[in-house]
């Protein structure tokens, strides 16, 4: 449970990092403000329920990029309704090679194996250090990188063609 207390020292603490994260994430000052306030509202919301001890920065860190992944679907969604109504916000191919490369990146993902498959979206995902996914799945740092390395040759592996062609276009 997170008492009052507990929330505004962590937004306190983490508030900035938190920006500064969604902003470099988003690529926009006022989309990021948005994303942590976002983030912030969901931890008060679910205050009953949340139990983040140690390490608060990740927790943050990866809601942030879930709820801005998230807002993105969500906003690629509706211009693609858009467009197809008429509306066009956004050029259909720039929509159509993102969400064509999201859904080959998840593609790929889920074709590692399961361990690998933790420790890449740890790493990639919640940005955990080596040592952080070590601790959490009870294994060596050597041991995570060595399956990072796997995770990252097989996406490369599957992702290489289709990135030099959504990258020259």
């Amino acid at each position: 449970m997170l008492d009052r207390h507990t929330f505004e020292a962590i937004f306190k603490e983490y508030h900035a990092q938190c920006v500064a994260f969604a902003v470099h994430y988003t690529g926009d000052v006022h989309e990021g403000e948005e994303v942590v306030q976002q983030v912030f509202l969901k931890l008060w919301e679910k205050r009953e329920n949340v139990d983040i001890t140690g390490m608060v920065k990740s927790y943050l860190f990866a809601a942030i990029r879930n709820t801005a992944i998230s807002n993105w679907r969500k906003d690629t969604v509706r211009n693609e309704k858009e467009q197809a109504s008429g509306y066009e916000l956004v050029p259909s191919v720039t929509v159509s090679q993102a969400w064509e490369l999201e859904k080959m990146y998840q593609q790929a993902l889920e074709k590692l194996p399961e361990r690998c498959r933790e420790v890449f979206v740890l790493s990639r995902q919640q940005q955990l250090k080596y040592a952080e996914i070590a601790v959490l799945m009870n294994i060596s740092v050597k041991t995570v990188e060595n399956q990072m390395g796997k995770a990252l040759k097989h996406m490369h592996k599957e992702l290489r063609d289709y990135l030099g062609m959504f990258l020259f276009l």
